[in-house]
């Protein structure tokens, strides 16, 4: 498994950016996983949530 990383952030006077690290077999699945997780972030904030597409790792780091 790969660990797909993507930068979700929000445009609004005060923008808010984090990153995710997604683990998933191939990128149709990642993508699948964050098109879930926008659509929860959304209905969390009550605001339009952007992503970033940053790069793949393949062994297991941690993102912090």
């Amino acid at each position: 498994m790969k660990q797909y990383v993507f930068s979700f952030y929000t445009e609004q006077a005060k923008p808010v950016v984090w990153d995710e690290a997604i683990l998933a077999s191939g990128m149709m699945e990642a993508f699948s996983k964050v098109k879930m997780l926008m659509a929860k972030y959304k209905r969390e904030k009550g605001v339009p949530i952007r992503v970033k597409y940053k790069g793949v790792r393949y062994r297991h780091t941690d993102i912090a």
